[in-house]
C-alpha cells in the first residue's frame, strides 16, 4: 500500500503542476518519513543514482545536437533525404521521415529532433499545402525515433539504471528505431498522398551533390558505434568524440558556427543536462523506496498470476506502460518503472536488452500523447495549430507507434540480433 501511495501522491502533484523533480521529490521525503527511514538514505541513494561514468555522456550527447543544428548538418540532412524521396508524390512528409531517421544518428534526443527538423520542415510543409496538423503529427511522432537510434541520451539513461551495455544497447535501439520510422513512413505517405503532390523531381546528380554536402554528418554515427564496439572508447568518451568532431565540422569545414553560438549552446546544454540529472536525481530514491516496500515484487507476481501465457501477460505490461508514458515524462518514467519491471524479464524468458526496449519503444508513445505529450506540443506550436487540432492529427499515428511497440516486444530478434553479432 505505501507504493501504492508513493506513486498515487506523484501523479497528484504532477496533475496539479507540480514540476516533476518537486513532485518526486516531495513523495518520496513524505513516505520515507511515514516509513521512518533515516533522511540520510534519501541522500545518499540520490547522489549514488547520479554518481555513475556512463551518465558524463549526456551533456555531451545533448551538446552535439545543439552543435549540428547550429553547425548546418540538420539542414543538409534534410536536403539529402529530400533529393532521394522528394520525388514520391506526398514525398515532403517522407522527407520529413527521413530526415528524423537521419538526424536520430547524430543528435542523440527526441527533443533535439523536433528542433533541428520541425523548425525547419513543418514550415516547409505547410507551404506546400499539407495540412498544418498533419505536418505537426508527422513531424512530432518520427521524433520519437532520436531516442531509439544510436547515439541516444535515453538509451544512456537506461543503462546507468539497468546496468547494461551503452555499446549493447546503443545496437539494440537500431533495429526498433528504423522499424518506427518504416511504418511512419507508409502511414505518412498513405495519407500525405491525398494532399500534396511530388515537389521535386528526381536527380542522380542532386542526390550525388546533396549526400556530398552531408556525408560529413553521415560519418559520426558509423564511428562512435564503431568505436564503442571496438573498445576504442567508451560511450563517454565517444561523446567527447562526438563534439570536437561537430565543432571541428561545423566550425572549420561548414563555417557556420560562431563561438558566441557555441557559447549559447553550451549554456542550453547546462540547463537540460541539470534538469534531467535532477530528475534522475529524486527519482532513484523514488524508486529505491518503492522497492523497498517491496512494490517490484508485488508487480511482478500480480502480472504473472494474470494468465499461465506470457503473451498475454506482455500484452498487459505494453498496455500499462502506454498508459502511464501519458502521465509521466519520459526519463521520470524509465527511471521509475525500470526497477519495477526488470524482475519480470526472467519470469517472462526476456533477455534484459529486449525488456528494456519494450519499456523505452512504449514510453516515448507518450511523448506525442497528451497529457503529456511534449513533442506533440512544441510541434503544434511550430505549426501554429490547437491541441485539438493537433491531437486528431496524430491519433492514426498513434496507432501506428503503438503496433510497432507489439512487434518489437513480439519479435525479440529486431532488438537482440545486432548486439549479438558484436559478441
Amino acid at each position: 500500500m505505501e507504493g501504492v501511495a508513493l506513486i498515487g501522491v506523484f501523479l497528484v502533484m504532477s496533475a496539479i503542476g507540480v514540476p516533476l523533480a518537486y513532485a518526486m521529490g516531495v513523495s518520496t521525503l513524505a513516505a520515507m518519513l511515514w516509513l521512518d527511514i533515516p533522511l540520510t538514505a534519501l541522500f545518499s541513494r540520490s547522489f549514488a543514482g547520479i554518481d555513475s561514468f556512463s551518465l558524463l555522456a549526456i551533456p555531451f550527447f545533448i551538446f552535439v545536437g545543439e552543435l549540428l543544428t547550429g553547425g548546418g548538418m540538420s539542414q543538409r540532412i534534410i536536403d539529402f533525404a529530400n533529393s532521394l524521396i522528394g520525388w514520391v508524390k506526398g514525398g515532403l512528409g517522407l522527407v520529413n521521415v527521413g530526415g528524423s531517421v537521419l538526424f536520430a544518428g547524430v543528435s542523440g534526443s527526441s527533443a533535439a529532433d523536433t528542433a533541428a527538423i520541425g523548425g525547419v520542415m513543418i514550415p516547409a510543409m505547410k507551404k506546400a499545402g499539407y495540412e498544418p496538423g498533419f505536418a505537426a503529427a508527422v513531424t512530432a511522432s518520427s521524433a520519437t525515433i532520436g531516442s531509439l537510434i544510436p547515439p541516444s541520451v535515453l538509451l544512456i539513461i537506461y543503462g546507468g539504471i539497468s546496468g547494461l551495455s551503452i555499446g549493447d544497447l546503443f545496437l539494440a535501439g537500431v533495429l526498433p528505431g528504423l522499424s518506427v520510422g518504416l511504418a511512419l513512413g507508409i502511414i505518412t505517405w498513405w495519407s500525405g498522398r491525398k494532399q500534396v503532390g511530388a515537389q521535386v523531381p528526381f536527380s542522380l546528380a542532386n542526390v550525388w551533390r546533396t549526400a556530398k554536402r552531408s556525408i560529413l554528418a553521415g560519418v559520426l554515427p558509423a564511428l562512435l558505434v564503431y568505436g564503442i564496439l571496438e573498445g576504442l572508447f567508451t560511450a563517454t568518451e565517444g561523446g567527447v568524440v562526438a563534439v570536437v568532431y561537430s565543432l571541428v565540422i561545423g566550425k572549420l569545414v561548414y563555417r557556420e558556427l560562431t563561438w558566441s553560438m557555441v557559447g549559447r549552446m553550451a549554456i542550453r546544454t547546462g540547463e537540460l543536462t541539470g534538469v534531467l540529472l535532477l530528475l534522475l536525481f529524486v527519482a532513484t530514491s523514488f524508486a529505491w523506496v518503492l522497492a523497498f516496500v517491496g512494490l517490484p515484487r508485488l508487480v511482478v507476481d500480480a502480472l504473472v498470476g494474470l494468465s499461465d501465457n506470457p503473451r498475454i501477460i506482455l500484452l498487459v505490461v505494453i498496455g500499462f506502460l502506454l498508459v502511464f508514458g501519458m502521465f509521466v515524462e519520459t526519463v521520470a518514467a524509465a527511471t521509475i518503472i525500470t526497477p519495477v519491471l526488470l524482475p519480470l524479464g526472467p519470469e517472462l524468458g526476456l533477455d534484459p536488452l529486449h525488456l528494456g526496449m519494450i519499456i523505452i519503444t512504449a514510453l516515448l508513445v507518450g511523448t506525442v500523447t497528451p497529457p503529456v505529450g511534449i513533442l506533440l506540443y512544441i510541434c503544434a506550436g511550430l505549426a501554429d495549430v490547437g491541441t485539438g487540432q493537433a491531437v486528431r492529427a496524430v491519433t492514426p499515428f498513434l496507432a501506428v507507434l503503438a503496433l510497432v511497440v507489439v512487434v518489437v516486444a513480439f519479435v525479440p530478434e529486431l532488438t537482440v540480433w545486432l548486439p549479438s553479432l558484436a559478441l
